[in-house]
């Protein structure tokens, strides 16, 4: 019987589940942007231009200034050529197509390999979704990026696929190994590792059998042997075998994914308002993975491919959390092998029974709740430029001169896709295996060190510096070299360029009235000079002209026409906010401080409540300032019992921030709201605060003293 007949005669409520989790997570990943979770992407986009325009894969660091020049081997070559042919044709919608068609496939073989061949038994399918739906939950997040690494965990399920449930269709298995080497040619080792397991376990059976290989073993047995050797089907030939070996030891310190594998982080399990951690969906799966193993051992029913394919896992967590994914992906056959048979029916006790219900209906809410926790709040699409050196782009690209930019490596990879060709950048973020650790040390410590600064200047005197805009200590380090002048930022780098290699650009563009390192900590007042915002405004709109998204700049012109209450001109830099930061609050929250000033009072409202929304459990200042807000306004608006539950959620009385002007609104709207008792209560606490000399509070107590009497007689 086919495994769809089976599903459809057998499980109508798991398919059921499985149809609306697999539309659920569709759904979400369709809508999901691209985004710099780090900018791997946008070096492989530059890489494939460049195989593309002269016919031949990089053998340097063709993009760096660098010197000399870094060798390796390229070994994504074709997912370069890939994502920048669909880039070229699709733009950033078909990489996201592209995201989604290669999730499909691997849901598609996880649910044909876990469900394949199973019981006619509910007990057995109820597990198997369990175990499903931890799979998905926790691969979920890595194909938010589009890095090779997604096709490789495709290349893991669909070789584990053929070679556990479709032998017939072991003939496939070279031309997949050929793309997958090329693809993602570091992850060949997993690849023989799969090999290697169905191979010992072949010749094991045949010789405890002592069985001779006829024809059909050998249509099996051959291609998989010939699959072994596609790691020299590349253009890289013999040189690709020892890239997967480089130390990587090093790159832990950096590189979070490269960070060792603890293995006490198992017994960390997290579970906030019904939702998951990626952590914890793997650690339920490792514990399934080590269950399915002992009971293998106990029922001494152990594949030899399974046990090697959970050894293998095992060794490749030691080397770093990111092989994670590939631990979870190669035990799906031992898992496959031991399903626990899990059975409400044959529970008598109503107690245990509705208490085992009630739980699975939990466990069964779960992946929903995870999957919208884990798309809430979107960045812009198709593209998110949060977090991206974009502005630093357009604005080199606007002068158009050439030359050398030093770059932090984290925005490398973004910076050589967006620059043009007469720039060249220091490196990217591709080490250890082209980059080398001594060159990162220099690119992460040179905007925290003078001692490495003189050193860069003196070797390389770099016509650019992009500084990451949180490094203020730089503005200090730079001043010993009064050539170097800062022309522009954005939201992530501020650029500083070397005056004796463009004087004239220099001067033109040079920033002096802002302070792009502080300008988000400092208030709006201290960016008023002797001719008032003027100076400042006038740099803010050249950055603007050139880069209109630039959150900060429309941020701070937002922040001072509110001042200024320009409330309409304001409106416009909001709204540009929040057009390309949805998922930040800074642009409704500012939005509602313009429309509060029009007096337009339930618009307000509604921008409030969607900055609270979006904002940070942490940032609490802005979290209380926004409710006050709000409460003042209902205040207004006479709604007193409202305006009164809102003060008593965000002011404490007994708190030192809590000032005599916040226990006034609490005790007026408690007083309006017919709370008298509690008026009373913060009438005595707010009035001993005001100061002697603060005639005009002084008279405002004196007021709600005489309005808490009246309504305390009426």
């Amino acid at each position: 019987m086919d495994k769809l007949d089976l599903l459809k005669k057998h499980t109508k409520p798991h398919l059921l589940y499985l149809v609306l989790l697999l539309f659920a997570t569709f759904y979400y990943l369709i809508q999901w942007p691209v985004f710099a979770g780090d900018t791997d992407l946008w070096y492989h986009l530059n890489g494939g231009r460049y195989i593309l325009e002269h016919m031949s894969i990089p053998k340097d660091s063709f993009f760096s200034f660098i010197s000399p020049a870094r060798e390796w081997v390229d070994y994504y070559w074709l997912f370069q050529v890939i994502v920048y042919e669909i880039h070229f044709l699709a733009g950033y919608y078909g990489l996201i197509i592209l995201k989604v068609i290669v999730f499909s496939g691997i849901v598609w073989m996880v649910l044909l390999s876990l469900y394949n061949k199973i019981q006619d038994d509910d007990r057995s399918y109820l597990y198997i979704t369990i175990i499903f739906s931890l799979c998905l939950l926790f691969l979920l997040p890595r194909y938010q990026l589009i890095r090779p690494h997604i096709f490789s965990y495709l290349f893991i399920v669909m070789f584990i696929y053929i070679l556990e449930f479709k032998k017939e269709r072991a003939v496939f298995l070279p031309l997949l190994a050929v793309i997958w080497c090329n693809i993602h040619g570091i992850e060949y080792p997993v690849m023989i590792l799969i090999l290697l397991a169905y191979v010992c376990e072949f010749f094991t059976n045949h010789i405890w059998h002592k069985r001779h290989i006829n024809k059909d073993d050998l249509s099996y047995i051959a291609p998989i042997v010939i699959s072994m050797f596609a790691v020299y089907l590349t253009p890289h030939f013999s040189n690709l075998t020892w890239v997967p070996f480089v130390p990587t030891g090093s790159a832990s310190l950096y590189i979070k994914e490269l960070q060792h594998f603890a293995f006490e982080d198992l017994a960390s399990f997290f579970m906030i308002k019904m939702s998951i951690s990626t952590d914890t969906a793997f650690n339920l799966l490792f514990i399934a993975a080590c269950l399915s193993l002992i009971v293998s051992v106990i029922k001494k029913k152990l594949k030899i491919s399974h046990a090697i394919l959970f050894i293998g896992g095992i060794i490749l967590l030691t080397r770093g959390k990111r092989f994670g994914y590939e631990f979870a992906l190669l035990t799906i056959p031992i898992i496959k092998a031991n399903i626990f048979n899990l059975s409400i029916k044959e529970i008598q006790n109503k107690i245990y029974k509705l208490l085992c219900i009630i739980m699975l209906t939990c466990i069964a809410i779960t992946p929903f709740i995870s999957l919208k926790n884990m798309f809430a709040n979107p960045p812009r699409y198709p593209v998110s430029y949060k977090n991206l050196p974009h502005g630093i782009a357009l604005f080199l690209n606007h002068i158009n001169v050439g030359g050398s930019v030093f770059n932090h490596p984290n925005n490398g990879g973004y910076l050589q896709w967006m620059l043009r060709p007469g720039y060249k950048i220091f490196m990217d973020m591709e080490v250890p295996f082209l980059f080398t650790d001594e060159d990162i040390y220099l690119a992460g410590n040179v905007f925290f060190n003078d001692i490495l600064l003189k050193r860069l200047i003196s070797e390389y005197n770099p016509s650019f510096i992009a500084v990451p805009i949180e490094t203020p200590k730089f503005k200090e380090m730079i001043e010993y070299f009064k050539h170097y002048k800062i022309v522009f930022f954005d939201d992530t780098t501020v650029l500083y360029i070397n005056g004796r290699h463009y004087p004239f650009i220099a001067d033109e563009y040079k920033i002096n009235a802002i302070d792009p390192f502080m300008l988000i900590k400092q208030s709006i007042i201290s960016l008023k000079g002797k001719t008032g915002f003027k100076p400042a405004i006038n740099e803010l709109h050249k950055i603007l002209q050139i880069y209109p998204d630039c959150g900060i700049a429309n941020q701070i012109m937002a922040m001072i026409y509110n001042n200024e209450s320009l409330y309409q001109k304001a409106i416009l830099y909001e709204d540009a906010i929040i057009r390309n930061y949805p998922e930040l609050p800074v642009g409704y929250k500012l939005k509602a401080d313009s429309l509060k000033g029009f007096n337009e009072y339930d618009k307000t409202i509604e921008n409030y409540r969607i900055a609270l929304k979006k904002s940070d459990v942490n940032n609490k200042s802005d979290i209380i300032y926004m409710n006050k807000e709000i409460a003042l306004i209902y205040l207004k608006q006479k709604h007193y019992k409202r305006a009164y539950k809102l003060f008593k959620k965000t002011i404490n009385i007994f708190s030192p921030d809590t000032s005599y002007r916040d226990i006034y609104y609490l005790s007026l709207s408690a007083s309006m709201a017919g709370k008298t008792n509690e008026a009373i209560e913060a009438y005595k606490y707010g009035y001993i605060s005001v100061p002697d000399d603060n005639r005009e509070w002084q008279e405002k107590y004196k007021d709600l003293r005489i309005i808490i009497g009246k309504i305390n007689e009426g």
